[in-house]
Parts: structure tokens; C-alpha cells; sequence
């Protein structure tokens, strides 16, 4: 069994902060700020495709694969990395929704 050991005095002044998740890089930036770019620029290249050569749409050779990589997994990131303000965006919305039902 692993068990690590408790430090002899437990003072919160001692303590050190934890890490903030959302660092600063050395250009002031948050670490993966040009994630959501990428995504975008993913998702944009990925329709354009799609749009532009139907054969990659699906069929025989690839199903279903290609439009997934193509468009739905940018779609699903962009929503991973926006699941906060999202969710603030649905409570809001079903929060209004309930009061005029009632």
C-alpha cells in the first residue's frame, strides 16, 4: 500500500498556493490561447472539403470516418474548450424559459 507521509506541522500560512491553472506564458498569453484558432481553422478547411469534393462525404470506402474527423471532432473541441460559457449561455436560457411556463 503507498502511503505518503503527513508533514509534521500543517500551518496555512506556510502552505504554498497552488498553481493556477491558466499560467501565463512568456508572452503574457495564456498556455493553448491559439488552440481555439486551430480548431476554427480545422473546422473551416474541413467543410470546405467536404463541400468542395463529395466523395469525401462517406460511402463504401471510408463511411462515416472522414466527415467525423473533418467536421464534428473540431466541432466537439471548440465546444470542450467553450463548456463554461456554454453552460452559463443554457442555464440562462432555461432559467427564462421556466418562468414564463410558470
Amino acid at each position: 500500500m503507498l502511503v505518503a507521509p503527513l508533514p509534521a506541522t500543517s500551518s496555512p500560512a506556510r502552505a504554498r498556493p497552488l498553481a493556477s491553472p491558466r499560467r501565463l506564458c512568456r508572452t503574457g498569453r495564456r498556455r493553448g490561447a491559439g488552440t481555439g484558432t486551430w480548431l476554427l481553422a480545422w473546422l473551416g478547411a474541413g467543410v470546405s472539403a467536404l463541400l468542395l469534393y463529395p466523395d469525401l462525404r462517406g460511402g463504401s470506402a471510408f463511411g462515416l470516418t472522414l466527415p467525423f474527423w473533418l467536421v464534428a471532432a473540431p466541432l466537439i473541441d471548440l465546444a470542450w474548450l467553450r463548456r463554461r460559457r456554454l453552460g452559463a449561455l443554457l442555464a440562462q436560457r432555461f432559467s427564462r424559459r421556466t418562468r414564463r411556463s410558470r
